[in-house]
């Protein structure tokens, strides 16, 4: 039989439901309304934005996301209705980012109150399925932006609500046409809602056994799809939901180990994101089951890393060194088993119950994880949250069947406590990597915005957005022309960056940012960031560059695909490519460039000595002499006699090169890096090999960068450059 509701006690919590959500979130949500824009949050707010000027046109514009123009509507794979939402809330109260967060918190109680009100007919303690369902790191961060995951959370499982209702009511045809208009808007909310829809015929099957008025309820969510894709084909050439389904296929994450790797991904979000779960393992299940059940489950998971090593579960963008420390690797079996635990639960309940319940409960979470872990582009934390409130019923379900084990009083719910710390923990963590952006764009904009050029910004998410909003332009690949005095600035992320051409641009500042936080937000918005929404260990630090244009720059970058581009594709650039005026020349003297040669030509010959004394020769007739400059500094900095060494010359005659180069040149700048580390200032040296690789990458110089990356490793380890037969010469 399916379990029915508890009998509320006269409590005050208990007569007070509602009240006792809406304080729960308010105390969760309300210190971080202040969160800056993040992530993918500018989409929405700049459709917003458009939205109020054309209100029927509402992806009829066009976005530099992705290093060039390109529609909205290609950019943004998501429908519209949560920026109608944000347009609609700003049109009153403007669009300050604390109502923004104000207004995602009424979302989120809706959401919240949805899911008690689901579990009210599903399950005994449907407060408790209510507040473990809040206290998931998936459905409290997703709380914090200002993306489309909790409207459409919202959305759907109100939709189920009346669904029940009408169902428990008989044929009450409006209901049912209600439910299903709910249910549509959650897939214009977000497209990944209709992988759910099916469950509402399911459930009408399996309680009336018979055809209704349930019928026509369950037709109208698809008909508001096809009216959807009918519409924006008219409007866009293309249908928008094939658009985002194109683009799900074309651009999945592709992971170093295949297809397992990437179900092995999904198994660890699932058990990151719906956490209580996990918590709540040991009174679950007997003491025996759990123990033996869980040595094999970890030590399958343990086996498989010992002999796979890191089972290729990064992206070619991620950086996979942390999977060489076993504590890393531990987290990921823990998270990976804590998916396997959630099917497990899943089995146990159909098993034990055989009810709709418990059906529509197995569906609805295999569903919700098959579209994570397989349909959608990429594997990440909001793709979970559809399974959330399901996840919360099945758990207060399965903790229902263990009563008679659980303790006296209400020591059981003590797994609550580690679940809420941890999801709290990350929304502080998440909350500074996102105010770390707002603070970097204001910070150098205040102190370098150059008066009369212009201040150019690569990448995309929250520093964009900032960066656009203080008067700075995205660099576009296609078309922007730089000029001498313009500003460039580069935030370092792994999806790439627009090379400029060699000695366009020189080093100005690198700016680091360093939240405090024991828990890393790790791949949360996405796996292309680490094989698990969160881990243990201390945020990353976000590092921003800053360059300066020396010479004009024009990028005249092609897309491979132009067909398709003019079809509103997503434009594909093999290569970037641009015209840059050539550096004004440096006065040549003749009799130092003839000293240099002899110099090589000693030097070539292991006659040291002799090329040190005509490279000072050249100096003593052209004091400024880039080359003579850099290779004595290289010499005196690596000769392989430690008797012909001079670490603070070397520093001097480094130091004057890369002034008279105005930081353009990253071969004199890893000079100066090897000086330091001679003259025993490692520190520096550090600095300098670091400011060396980024230089070398950013204008197209990879041999450059990787040999300073080589020489950051021996400073590091508080060595100078060894003796070597590597002239690293600069030939200007």
């Amino acid at each position: 039989m399916e379990s029915q509701p508890e009998i509320l006690k006269k409590s005050w919590i208990s007569r007070h439901p509602l009240l006792v959500i809406g304080i729960l979130l308010l105390i969760c949500l309300g210190p971080f309304i202040n969160k800056a824009v993040h992530m993918d949050d500018p989409l929405f707010i700049w459709t917003g934005k458009w939205i109020q000027k054309h209100p029927f046109d509402f992806f009829g514009f066009g976005v530099n996301w992705f290093n060039t123009a390109t529609p909205m509507w290609v950019a943004n794979c998501n429908p519209p209705l949560m920026s109608y939402f944000l347009a609609a809330v700003a049109s009153v109260f403007g669009w300050d980012e604390k109502v923004l967060h104000l207004a995602g918190l009424a979302v989120a109680f809706a959401a919240a109150a949805g899911i008690y009100s689901l579990a009210r007919m599903w399950c005994e303690r449907p407060l408790l399925a209510a507040v473990i369902a809040i206290f998931t790191p998936a459905f409290l961060v997703s709380s914090t932006t200002l993306m489309c995951d909790v409207l459409m959370l919202a959305f759907w499982i109100w939709a189920l609500v009346f669904w029940e209702r009408a169902l428990a009511n008989g044929q009450c045809r409006w209901q049912f046409i209600g439910a299903g208009a709910l249910a549509g808007l959650a897939v214009l909310a977000k497209y990944g809602a209709i992988t759910l829809l099916p469950l509402l015929p399911i459930i009408a099957i399996l309680r009336a056994r018979k055809p209704g008025w349930w019928l026509p309820g369950a037709a109208v969510p698809w008909i508001m799809v096809a009216a959807y894709e009918w519409i924006t084909a008219g409007m866009y050439g293309r249908g928008l939901l094939s658009v985002a389904s194109g683009f799900a296929q074309s651009h999945a994450s592709r992971f170093v180990g295949g297809w397992l790797a990437r179900e092995i991904v999904g198994l660890a979000f699932a058990g990151g994101c719906l956490l209580p779960l996990l918590c709540f393992a040991p009174w679950l299940w007997p003491w025996r089951t759990l123990l033996k059940g869980g040595a094999v489950i970890f030590g399958a998971l343990l086996a498989l890393v010992w002999l796979g090593g890191d089972l290729g579960l990064f992206t070619p963008l991620t950086n996979s060194d942390a999977f060489s420390h076993w504590g890393f690797r531990l987290q990921v079996i823990l998270l990976t088993a804590g998916g396997l635990h959630c099917l497990l639960l899943v089995g146990a309940e159909i098993w034990q119950r055989r009810d709709r319940v418990a059906a529509a409960l197995a569906l609805w979470i295999i569903s919700g994880l098959f579209f994570a872990m397989v349909l959608n582009w990429m594997v990440n934390a909001r793709s979970i949250l559809p399974v959330v409130p399901a996840a919360a019923i099945l758990l207060v379900r399965r903790l229902g069947a263990r009563r008679g084990s659980l303790p006296a009083g209400r020591w059981w719910l003590w797994p609550l406590v580690p679940s809420a710390a941890i999801t709290l923990s990350l929304m502080l963590a998440d909350y500074q990597l996102a105010n770390a952006s707002r603070t970097a764009a204001e910070q150098i904009v205040a102190q370098y915005k150059p008066a009369n050029h212009q201040l150019w910004f690569e990448q995309h998410m929250g520093i964009q957005y900032y960066l656009e909003e203080l008067g700075g332009q995205p660099l576009d690949c296609e078309q922007s022309e730089l000029q001498p005095g313009d500003m460039v600035i580069v935030p370092w992320v792994n999806f790439g960056f627009v090379p400029l051409p060699p000695m366009s641009a020189g080093w100005i500042e690198h700016f680091i940012y360093r939240p405090g936080s024991w828990i890393n937000p790790a791949g949360f918005y996405g796996a292309g960031w680490g094989p698990v929404p969160f881990a243990v260990g201390g945020l990353p630090p976000q590092e921003i560059y800053l360059l300066k244009i020396f010479s004009r720059v024009q990028f005249n970058s092609r897309p491979v695909n132009p067909r398709e581009v003019l079809a509103g594709g997503m434009p594909d650039i093999a290569g970037y490519s641009a015209i840059c005026d050539n550096p004004p020349a440096l006065p040549v003297n003749p009799g130092a460039e003839k000293q240099i040669q002899l110099a090589g030509q000693f030097e070539a010959d292991g006659k040291i000595e002799e090329a040190i004394q005509h490279f000072r020769d050249a100096l003593a007739v052209d004091p400024n002499n880039i080359a003579a400059l850099n290779n004595l500094a290289w010499i005196l900095a690596t000769a392989s006699q430690p008797g012909l060494r001079n670490g603070s010359e070397a520093v001097q005659l480094a130091s004057r090169a890369v002034k008279l180069t105005d930081s353009r040149q990253p071969l004199i700048i890893g000079t100066l890096g090897a000086a330091y580390a001679e003259a025993g200032q490692f520190e520096q040296a550090i600095q300098a090999a670091q400011t060396a690789e980024y230089l070398a990458l950013f204008t197209s110089q990879n041999e450059v960068a990787a040999k300073n990356l080589e020489l950051l490793k021996q400073y590091a380890a508080g060595r100078a450059v060894p003796a070597s037969g590597d002239p690293y010469r600069s030939s200007h």
